[in-house]
């Protein structure tokens, strides 16, 4: 989830709105830096800024949000490793995502007996691959950021690229999945609309997963041309047989709900049908009039 403004404390204490618009270079290192603080009420998070062609904010290293915080994310523990006191930042770059969502889309429309021989066809798995890339690296580490973000660099902290999108079915889904980032594939059965966003639930062999779209969603100022927009999806489900879901995004078991939810945080991280939703919408209006 992009950060997309922060709370600078001044000396005095007064608290000052910062737009990422308005941060430069020198603004930042003169002035702001160590004194800029997560939007969210009550969350302790420091926030840094990084310039670049893309610039961006983001949370001060190894600072933590509160649990209640929409930019709360957990560092994922890498059980390889000398002591450190560093995180890698792992990237998924927005081609790469759109990229997955376009094989996964071919992949669900192979037969049984295609998807084995495409099995077939694939390399031999290299298990230390990962290992190498990590101790490989001038600094050694404790934990992974996973952030879908298409920025061009996380100043120092980012070490490597995320290359690979690990791909489920519904029914693929494991224990070790919950909690990471994960492409999630099924069949879309239900649709209920709840205010500008949806809760969509899919399935594959009987297996169901609950897609939310949660605040981090509807506050990204990005995503606003997918809001009140769900209603495409409905109205596909009732003009197909066969709707087709494609999603990536944080596999999430909540305690109250004995489902396994995906939460999605970008509008361009989902399809259905391989299609954008936003372009799904627009396809009907046209032929409305």
């Amino acid at each position: 989830m992009r950060i997309l403004n922060a709370i600078y404390l001044a000396e005095n204490g007064t608290k000052t709105t910062i737009e990422l618009r308005d941060v430069t270079f020198s603004l930042y290192e003169d002035k702001l830096k160590g004194n800029m603080f997560c939007p969210s009420e009550n969350c302790p998070a420091r926030i840094s800024f990084s310039s670049g062609r893309k610039a961006h904010f983001r949370t001060w290293r190894m600072d933590k949000h509160a649990n209640d915080c929409i930019y709360q994310f957990d560092r994922i523990p890498v059980l390889k490793g000398r002591s450190s006191t560093e995180s890698i930042n792992v990237e998924i770059p927005y081609s790469r995502r759109q990229s997955a969502l376009q094989e996964a889309f071919r992949i669900m429309n192979l037969s049984d007996e295609e998807k084995e021989e495409s099995l077939g066809r694939q390399s031999p798995l290299r298990p230390r691959e990962k290992e190498r890339a990590i101790a490989g690296t001038k600094r050694s580490v404790t934990g992974i950021q996973m952030v879908l973000f298409e920025g061009e660099k996380y100043d120092e902290e980012l070490i490597k690229r995320q290359s690979y999108i690990l791909k489920r079915a519904v029914d693929e889904i494991k224990s070790q999945d919950i909690g990471t980032i994960r492409l999630i594939m099924g069949q879309v059965i239900e649709v209920k609309e709840e205010g500008q966003t949806a809760e969509i639930t899919i399935e594959n062999n009987d297996r169901k997963l609950s897609i939310v779209f949660e605040e981090a969603f509807t506050a990204d100022r990005l995503n606003s041309s997918y809001l009140s927009k769900f209603w495409a999806i409905e109205r596909l489900l009732n003009d197909s047989k066969i709707v087709l879901f494609a999603g990536i995004g944080d596999v999430r078991k909540k305690t109250d709900r004995s489902r396994i939810e995906l939460v999605i945080y970008r509008g361009d991280d989902f399809r259905v049908n391989n299609k954008d939703m936003s372009v799904l919408a627009a396809d009907y209006s046209r032929a409305d009039l």
